[in-house]
């Protein structure tokens, strides 16, 4: 049994650039990584290109899902093929306006650098459209105005696709939201596992049967076969357990660990070596 938490959240990572391959999306990644740390659920990734009849049938399928919060990255920025919130609001029917306090921001920037044509600052003041009866997400980082809408009992968010305007909005605006739904949090430990292989996946079974409340899972290892199977040989293994506060799981997950090498060691001994600690 996998740790469920108690709030779920999807992401809707958009862009050309990560379609054809030219862009890692590793914003999905952090975001996974600080959902699980708060206690909730990443139920779901979509991937999709910078097309408006795209990215507003995927909005509105994700949120005839189980979601509670759906987060859009990317297509925030000046240019015309960032076309996040016209798509948002064609599905929504809702229409765009500037969000003044985020413009007065891009705007002021603008001229302190120099940049006083009005069409470019015309062009930077894209960056703060939202639609109507959302809520402005400010950018601590950078441009990009984001925005909350309220919308079936559930929350979307976008944010921009530049990672480091991500993280910023996110741990300001978006984690808040989150955590104060959330009742619950996870604790992910990865350790190298030594021991002799042939003794590994038996107890490795027997643990995911013992601890079903846990998530074990080992890195995929090619097959040892005949005499080195009486050898040591180093896995990988990630766990991820669920508790109602963090010294609960963190006090779960030593007792789980200490178990484990304990009985590693009863079968002929090995070691554990911590990875990460998150």
């Amino acid at each position: 049994m996998k740790p469920t938490g108690s709030v779920n959240v999807e992401i809707i990572a958009t862009g050309d650039e990560l379609i054809y391959g030219r862009i890692l999306d590793t914003n999905s990644n952090w975001i996974a990584k600080r959902v699980a740390e708060m206690g909730a659920r990443l139920r779901r990734v979509t991937m999709i290109g910078d097309e408006p009849a795209l990215i507003g049938s995927t909005l509105l399928d994700a949120l005839k899902r189980d979601a509670h919060f759906i987060v859009i990255t990317g297509g925030l920025g000046p240019s015309e093929d960032d076309l996040t919130v016209d798509s948002i609001g064609m599905a929504l029917g809702r229409k765009t306006f500037i969000d003044e306090e985020g413009a007065a921001k891009i705007e002021a920037t603008y001229r302190k650098r120099g940049i006083t044509e009005q069409s470019s600052i015309d062009r930077g003041r894209r960056m703060a459209r939202i639609l109507m009866e959302s809520e402005p997400i400010q950018n601590p980082v950078g441009f990009a105005v984001g925005m909350k809408i309220d919308i079936g009992g559930k929350t979307v968010c976008t944010l921009p696709g530049v990672p480091s305007e991500m993280k910023g909005m996110f741990n300001a605006h978006v984690a808040p939201m989150i955590m104060s739904q959330t009742n619950t949090v996870f604790v992910a430990r990865t350790f190298n596992i030594s021991m002799v292989w042939k003794d590994f996946f038996p107890l490795y079974r027997q643990m995911q049967l013992d601890y079903p409340d846990i998530y074990i899972k080992n890195a995929a290892t090619p097959p040892v076969e005949d005499e080195d199977r009486e050898k040591v040989h180093t896995i990988k293994v990630d766990f991820v357990l669920e508790a109602p506060t963090v010294d609960e799981a963190e006090r779960s997950m030593d007792k789980f660990i200490a178990d484990y090498l304990s009985r590693i060691n009863e079968i002929g001994g090995g070691e554990m070596d911590l990875i990460n600690p998150n």
